[in-house]
């Protein structure tokens, strides 16, 4: 190629007299069939040399089947270079290139293709997979080369149509997990042809090798797209003519792997020259990215505004599409439409629209669980999911997921929004049925005696004694002092999940601390201990470490918050039980006292009495 024509020239080699004149004549009445008023004689020249081209490039393939492009999972990671910062590493994507069928209504020759990787500068013809820096297109100059915010991409394609490979492609193959279900990447475009002809390919495709429907739509409809003059996100330099440039500027979009997670698929990204023999490439950055601030729209959803049980609501943040007018250059704002689907375990049950939306960032679906045909309240709750899709003018941009069918936005079903709220006495009632479940199973109990006596030969294993004391009021002049028996809790602690278990100088163990109310007529309210520690038994301190922390110790030291403890019942005593860890780290083996110290507490007693009053009413 001469170096000062440019790359894309319409300038084309001679026919290579290798090609078989049958090829040539097959060629020549696929081109005569073409309806397009802008194909010219000379481009049937490029046809042809390309089909030479190709014919060499399968002979090299066929002679080493080695060279054949096949999508190979090896060591890449779903996410792995996905920033493109730096470099764009073979071990996590591969690279291709190949032809592409005059038809362009039939698939990809894929399995013809020449996988490796080979880079340069944009005017060489060999140069399919490119890491860039930040900086301009050096055909559209205000058009980065990096997404925002990114300092590195890959352009895929070059900027000769005329010779080389007219496609390029750049594939990650990966295992699909929960946590990479929707995968979205940032991607720019440039076509020296502005009649269509030239697209740009997002395909998916399952380990057999064959594309998964759905799986990717530019919202045509399709996972290709070309330059479209009625769609306001392509913009043109200079008129619609061979060679002129139109270009998309960055814009994000998503991949839907939610129906293929446990399994390994592949994601081809593909650039195609226009047939006449002029470039397209792509940039593509910010793979398993962000998609904030893209131009054609973004959608979340908003936990922080949402309520999550009861009647409330479900909302969503959305920034809408922008672009320019291409005929005034005025700004226009394109729509959403967001599609709420509720399901319960694991089926769609309802789904809600919100209706286009063309102003504003925020849209709250009202919920009212009990209204919500088929719901099921013994499930506890419900999952959902949103779809939002984006339009600006006639043009459907696409769309965007939040949450994973049916799942929804956490992973577990039916717990994504709860159908009641709990209350706090419901949540503190669920609580102690717990911890009174796990303290229930605690084999050994510690020697209690008084605090005050130091002599512990009548200390017992039993726990909670529960032995009851009342004596009568006393009457004094002006005021009456009660005298009440001595009212106090009972405490027990426990540890150990077998008989044998013992407490080792060298340990950590959970202790229950069980308190009990033995009588019939009172309650225990706002019960608290405000420090536990643990002295030798003559009240003098543990020894301490190097480090100066105790050798045994309780965890958390206090306070502990028991709340209420009502009245004995039944025959039972009413109990609440509290978890603490003991931690000892060379302790010398021997009897320690474990002190609870500031034990606070109400008591309540309810009494009903009544009264009367002689009203005296005068005649009139």
């Amino acid at each position: 190629m001469d170096p000062n024509k440019p790359a894309d020239s319409n300038t084309a080699n001679p026919v290579n007299p290798e090609l078989p004149k049958e090829r040539q004549a097959e060629l020549k009445k696929q081109f005569d069939n073409l309806e397009c008023d802008f194909k010219k004689p000379e481009n049937f020249v490029q046809i042809l040399n390309r089909a030479q081209a190709e014919q060499v490039r399968t002979q090299e393939i066929e002679a080493n089947p080695a060279k054949k492009y096949k999508p190979t999972l090896g060591n890449m990671t779903p996410c792995g270079n996905g920033d493109f910062e730096s470099q764009l590493d073979t071990n996590e994507w591969q690279g291709a290139s190949g032809p592409v069928p005059l038809n362009m209504n039939v698939s990809f020759p894929f399995a013809s293709f020449t996988s490796g990787w080979s880079s340069g500068l944009i005017t060489s013809a060999n140069a399919h997979q490119t890491w860039v820096g930040p900086g301009f297109d050096p055909n559209v100059a205000t058009l980065s080369t990096t997404a925002p915010g990114s300092n590195g991409a890959v352009r895929i394609g070059n900027d000769v149509g005329a010779v080389g490979d007219p496609c390029s492609l750049l594939s990650k193959t990966l295992l699909v997990g929960s946590a990479n279900a929707y995968i979205t990447f940032w991607y720019a475009l440039v076509m020296k042809c502005p009649h269509g002809r030239a697209s740009f390919t997002v395909r998916v495709s399952d380990a057999s090798g064959n594309t998964i429907t759905g799986a990717f739509d530019f919202g045509n409809g399709s996972n290709t797209l070309a330059y479209a003059g009625t769609n306001p996100m392509w913009s043109a330099l200079g008129g619609l003519s061979d060679g002129d440039s139109v270009y998309k500027d960055w814009s994000c979009a998503q991949i839907d792997l939610s129906g293929q997670i446990g399994k390994v698929v592949t994601i081809e990204f593909v650039v195609t020259d226009c047939f006449i023999g002029k470039s397209a490439y792509a940039y593509i950055d910010s793979f398993c990215g962000s998609c904030k601030g893209s131009p054609s729209g973004t959608i979340s959803y908003d936990c922080e505004k949402s309520s999550h049980c009861g009647q409330g609501k479900i909302c969503f943040a959305y920034n809408l599409p922008t672009a320019k007018n291409p005929k005034t250059g005025q700004p226009i704002v394109g729509q959403v439409e967001i599609k709420l689907g509720i399901y319960q375990n694991g089926s769609l049950i309802q789904t809600l629209t919100s209706g286009a939306l063309g102003t504003g960032s925020s849209y709250c679906f009202d919920i009212d669980p009990n209204t919500i045909p088929g719901i099921n309240s013994t499930l506890g709750g419900f999952d959902f999911t949103a779809l939002g899709t984006f339009t600006i003018g006639s043009t459907n941009l696409g769309s965007t997921h939040v949450g994973i069918p049916p799942e929804g936005v956490t992973e577990g079903r039916n717990n994504d929004y709860q159908i009641e709220c709990k209350s706090c006495e419901q949540i503190n009632q669920e609580q102690n049925a717990l911890l009174a479940k796990d303290c229930a199973s605690k084999f050994n109990t510690l020697e209690s005696y008084d605090c005050h006596c130091p002599d512990i030969t009548g200390a017992n294993q039993t726990g909670c004694a529960c032995m009851g004391a009342s004596t009568a009021p006393t009457r004094r002049p002006h005021c009456i002092e009660l005298e009440l028996p001595k009212i106090k809790p009972c405490f027990s602690v426990k540890w150990g999940d077998s008989k044998c278990d013992c407490l080792e100088t060298n340990d950590v163990e959970t202790l229950c601390i069980t308190v009990c109310n033995c009588y019939t007529n009172l309650a225990f309210d706002d019960l608290s201990v405000g420090q536990i520690h643990i002295t030798n038994m003559d009240g003098t301190p543990v020894p301490t470490l190097p480090d100066g922390t105790p050798s045994a110790q309780i965890i958390p030291s206090g306070p502990l918050c028991f709340g209420s403890v009502p009245p004995c019942a039944n025959g039972r005593p009413s109990c609440v039980s509290r978890e603490v860890v003991l931690y000892a780290r060379g302790a010398k083996g021997g009897n320690y006292r474990v002190v609870f110290e500031g034990v606070c507490f109400s008591v309540t007693k309810h009494l009903q009495t009544d009264a009367c009053f002689v009203l005296p009413l005068c005649p009139d």
